[in-house]
């Protein structure tokens, strides 16, 4: 029990519409355009290996509203950077929840710690929009440091762009779902091991993680996957997932991924993937278009988007707590 009129317990898959909505009103007060959606709740919740139940807390008023949570997620193998989402309703801003959520995502990271090798370094990771002062000021208080700055990018389009010439040697693949998954998460996971905080699991584990994701999501279209292949070495060498929609845009499109293989980089690749992406929304009737991004990417990511024409429309800025110092798992340098 916390007050007289608020009571607290683990979150279950009924839930859903109610973490929408409270996660809604939360980024509107905090001054973003982000709505929540029930089902992309769902996925995210019924992501294997994750376990609602331990994983998070709810608060609830006698109405049956959600006035906060916290939920904490730690489904790798070796959870090294376990990331903690909570919220305050603004009606319930001023019953101290903040302290009680992030307190309790630190006892339940106690738990998680011990699937970490013993010598790794442990951080809690966070995140909230820039400049939104009651979150800032609740994580500094909780002992969180501002990490780095990441961005919501938009383009709207005034005329179909025109799609370069792909890297000589390199064509598109048309994606096959489940047939192709394991091409594609082998070019994901070697473009994405060079992006900050990445840590790498088992195949098995990003093949079940995709599959679930790509199986489950209503903006999921594998006719808008794009997959680059080196012809000479039958090699897939770049990535993109562009969706139907934006899950938390309704109405713009949305580029979930972008990744292209080492070795295969600063050759335009990267560029004529979007540019073709771009192009595929406005056949469509869609003009704009967002992604996001880390603003200090290792591989100069921000400078590539700005230059097909991106602008920044959002920024939020990524927080995080040392539980236990020692050897650094993650990638967080390009040495």
């Amino acid at each position: 029990m916390i007050g007289n009129t608020l009571t607290t317990r683990p979150l279950t898959f009924d839930d859903a519409r109610a973490y929408a909505s409270t996660a809604t009103a939360i980024a509107k007060h905090a001054g973003t355009d982000e709505r929540f959606d029930v089902d992309d709740t769902l996925i995210m919740w019924r992501e294997p290996r994750f376990d609602l139940g331990r994983s998070s807390l709810g608060v609830f008023s006698d109405a049956g509203l959600l006035a906060a949570y916290v939920i904490v997620w730690a489904v790798s193998e070796r959870p090294v950077r376990p990331w903690v989402n909570w919220g305050v309703h603004p009606d319930f801003q001023g019953h101290n929840l903040s302290e009680r959520l992030l307190d309790w995502a630190e006892e339940r990271a106690g738990e998680i710690i011990k699937r970490c090798p013993p010598e790794a370094r442990v951080r809690l990771q966070t995140g909230t929009p820039a400049g939104y002062g009651f979150a800032e000021r609740a994580l500094a208080q909780a002992g969180y440091a501002p990490d780095r700055i990441y961005y919501d990018m938009r383009i709207t389009m005034e005329r179909r762009p025109d799609v370069p010439d792909f890297p000589a040697g390199i064509s598109l693949k048309a994606y096959r779902h489940e047939e192709d998954l394991t091409l594609f998460v082998d070019v994901f996971r070697n473009s994405f091991a060079d992006h900050y905080g990445y840590v790498e699991e088992p195949f098995d584990d990003d093949v079940a993680a995709f599959r679930h994701w790509f199986n489950s999501d209503k903006n999921f279209d594998p006719r808008l996957v794009v997959l680059a292949v080196d012809e000479a070495a039958g090699l897939p060498v770049g990535c993109l997932v562009a969706m139907k929609e934006s899950p938390r845009q309704p109405g713009i499109g949305f580029v979930d991924i972008v990744g292209v293989r080492r070795g295969y980089r600063r050759r335009g690749l990267a560029q004529a993937m979007l540019y073709y992406s771009f192009a595929g929304y406005w056949d469509r009737g869609m003009w704009t278009v967002g992604l996001e991004v880390d603003g200090e990417s290792l591989t100069n990511a921000l400078a590539l988007y700005e230059k097909v024409g991106m602008h920044v429309h959002q920024s939020f800025i990524a927080y995080e707590k040392t539980l236990r110092d020692g050897v650094e798992l993650a990638k967080v340098s390009m040495e």
